[in-house]
């Protein structure tokens, strides 16, 4: 039964590099279910044929099994890396590259690994110059091991940052309803890759989701870091609220043409309703406990709802007020963009410190 499904993985892989995620999903959970428990080997494969194809929470759930039985393979513990490389874990996926790279020291593929994990790890002001040295260094001797040196090439990790500044920009300019547009398109394209990546999977967008919310929740269980990360990570993007809402009424009172008192009252409700679903999307995402117990109380989630708070009251009174200088508008306006870039950038060092924090207890 082993051999049969190592043979159901190989077909597996063939239909994943074919570009029929489908056939090559139902070849893989075949696999699996009749796979001996000890058949490291066979995880090994499916943990990468899973990897192909983009579904990061089971190539974690098999590689871990695999690295379970047999805590000396090297490729399990490369399985593991790129998984949690995959779901943004950053600290989690040293530790597995780096215990592949010290049982195989010889084998390029732990040290591509190991390189790909060094090259995702960031702060705000970019890789550390620890880990900078450690990736050159270990992208030299995979190449000397036989690695092809073409792909050893860092990601991009400012392109992200464009599109902020890029929407800061327009919205004084191009106007309020032109950037609402562009917004529209950038989130129906996330949907649209999403549900790709879903269905690259060999699983449905639904079900994706719901193995995603469920391993969020396991990653809570006893770890007051990830419970932090979580917090940071769930509160970054409230200060994308008032300025997809509040900050349209501020740019047309920019442009000499104030919103009249009823569709600023309406954009600043907006702008709370967006703020109570976005309570209802963590409560659903971590669980009620989450949200009461280590969310609402910290101190990260407090500043930003109450600079969220001021930013839409102060809209709302000056256009109560009459207020028609456009220099007062302006002023509004770019204190929500700055209130935006500098709550994600406090996001992004409150992040990087949190995976430093896990790093060193990794280590």
């Amino acid at each position: 039964m082993g051999g049969d499904s190592y043979d159901y993985l190989v077909r597996a892989r063939d239909l994943a590099a074919g570009r029929r995620p489908a056939e090559s999903r139902e070849a893989v959970d075949w696999a699996l279910a009749h796979a001996r428990p000890a058949d490291t080997g066979v995880l090994v494969l499916a943990g990468m044929v899973l990897l192909m194809l983009g579904d990061g929470p089971a190539a974690l759930t098999v590689g871990l099994r695999a690295a379970g039985g047999d805590p000396d393979d090297w490729e399990a513990q490369v399985v593991v890396a790129d998984a949690c490389r995959l779901l943004v874990r950053i600290p989690e996926s040293l530790a597995a590259a780096r215990r592949a790279v010290a049982l195989a020291p010889h084998e390029p593929e732990a040290r591509v690994a190991l390189w790909r994990a060094l090259a995702e790890y960031r702060t705000f002001t970019g890789i550390p110059k620890e880990h900078r040295l450690e990736r050159d260094a270990t992208a030299r001797r995979a190449v000397e091991l036989g690695a092809d040196p073409r792909q050893f090439r860092a990601p991009r990790w400012w392109l992200p940052v464009l599109p902020a500044i890029a929407v800061g920009v327009m919205v004084p300019t191009a106007g309020g309803w032109v950037v609402g547009c562009v917004l529209a398109l950038m989130a129906a394209v996330a949907a649209a890759l999403w549900l790709v990546q879903a269905r690259s999977s060999g699983t449905s967008a639904s079900g994706r989701l719901q193995s995603l919310r469920a391993l969020a929740r396991a990653d809570l269980a006893g770890d007051p870091s990830r419970t932090r990360t979580a917090v940071i990570g769930s509160g970054a993007f409230l200060p994308v609220i008032p300025f997809a809402a509040t900050a349209f009424a501020c740019a047309a009172g920019v442009g000499g043409h104030p919103w009249p008192d009823w569709l600023v009252a309406a954009a600043a409700g907006g702008a709370l309703a967006a703020l109570y679903a976005a309570a209802r999307a963590i409560r659903w995402w971590y669980g009620a406990d989450f949200l009461r117990r280590d969310f609402l109380p910290s101190r990260f989630a407090a500043v930003q709802l109450c600079a969220a708070g001021a930013l839409i009251g102060t809209t709302l009174a000056l256009s109560a007020a009459g207020v028609r200088s456009a220099g007062w508008w302006a002023l509004l306006f770019y204190a929500h963009f700055a209130w935006f870039l500098a709550a994600l950038a406090g996001a992004v060092a409150l992040l990087a410190r949190e995976r430093r924090r896990r790093d060193d207890a990794a280590r």
